[in-house]
């Protein structure tokens, strides 16, 4: 649901706001939202680098998948908090749950 609010923006954020209705070819409105949701974005990013939100909170801040929010952070040059190690047992976590195989012996001995 779409909520209406009533803003004062300074005369330099109006000036950005034209700029990219200009450039992207659309209306002053759709350039506010833009540039508020790339606000949300980098303030999801600047939080997940200090270490205060996690990968899921990240991505529902920045109204993203946490795929999408893994990319958003690289191209932000943040790295992310799961190791090789980790994804590999999460691998076979899931392996073990379909009732397949191991695939890393060495991981499945350790359940």
């Amino acid at each position: 649901m779409d909520v209406v609010k009533s803003v004062r923006l300074p005369a330099e954020i109006v000036r950005t706001v034209r700029e990219r209705a200009r450039r992207e070819r659309v209306d002053e409105s759709t350039a506010i939202r833009q540039l508020i949701a790339l606000g949300g974005e980098h303030y999801a990013v600047e939080l997940y680098r200090r270490g205060e939100v996690s990968l899921g909170e990240a991505a529902r801040l920045a109204h993203a998948t946490k795929r999408d929010m893994m990319e958003v952070l690289l191209n932000h040059g943040v790295k992310g908090n799961v190791t090789v190690e980790m994804q590999l047992e999460a691998q076979e976590t899931m392996r073990r749950l379909r009732g397949q195989r191991p695939v890393n012996p060495s991981a499945s001995s350790r359940s």
